[in-house]
């Protein structure tokens, strides 16, 4: 049977990657994104793939996915890849609400949208992409790293509720370290990772049916290092000079 996956934020990015990682599969895919211009060029490449321009943050974005789930036929794997970030350092309101409108607000609306969904259809997987700044705070992007935290717990809360429920619902978390992509922006960066490279990664743990699986690999390390540091050599080490 044709898997059918809907990916929000798909136009540009590790979400872009999977998109046409998918398509090649033979996969059903629709795409809904912000930019225009970069859905056309998806949709020049991959004519297959479905299309439509919204932002996850606006009030209908539910009956947008909804048309566009009925277009499909139906859906197997919803992917939110949609995410924005400001670097804050005047700590400007405009900034810090519009990362809290899409990554928080926007993101919980679209899982509730997916939630309902699968829960009525008996089955269905949630892939979400937090992000390794989920785990400790930041000065210079402060709701970013918050953002990413409230969707990592968010996502874990929503996969133990599956196993409570037992409805048959993967909830996949994809925890991505740096990647060379418009987001990819800041200092002190290492272990830079290809779109390519981490798309492929994150597909198979999809495929899998994976929990959480870091993006590369080696960011568990990261992860597992930031998450035990006490605060006072937490704080050394991102104000160093």
């Amino acid at each position: 049977m044709t898997q059918k996956v809907l990916i929000i934020g798909g136009s540009s990015g590790l979400g872009r990657q999977l998109a046409t990682l998918y398509a090649s599969d033979s996969a059903r895919v629709a795409v809904i994104a912000r930019r225009g211009q970069l859905l056309t060029e998806l949709k020049n490449q991959y004519p297959s793939i479905l299309i439509r321009q919204a932002d996850m943050a606006e009030p209908d974005i539910s009956s947008i996915i909804g048309a566009i789930i009925h277009e499909l036929g139906g859906l197997d794997t919803l992917i939110i890849a949609a995410s924005i970030i400001h670097f804050n350092p005047d700590m400007k309101w405009q900034y810090e609400k519009e990362t809290i409108d899409v990554n928080v607000a926007g993101f919980t609306r679209v899982l509730d949208i997916a939630w309902t969904y699968f829960k009525s259809q008996g089955k269905g997987q949630i892939v979400g992409i937090s992000s390794i700044a989920a785990i400790r705070g930041n000065k210079m992007a402060p709701a970013y790293h918050a953002s990413k935290s409230f969707q990592h717990i968010y996502l874990e809360s929503l996969r133990v509720r599956a196993g409570f429920e037992k409805n048959n619902i993967t909830v996949t978390e994809l925890i991505p370290g740096y990647m060379k992509t418009e987001m990819g922006k800041g200092d002190r960066m290492f272990w830079i990772a290809s779109v390519e490279k981490a798309a492929r990664q994150a597909f198979r743990a999809i495929q899998a049916r994976k929990n959480i699986a870091f993006i590369t690999k080696r960011w568990w390390f990261v992860f597992q290092i930031q998450k035990h540091l006490p605060f006072w050599l937490y704080e050394k080490l991102v104000n160093r000079k």
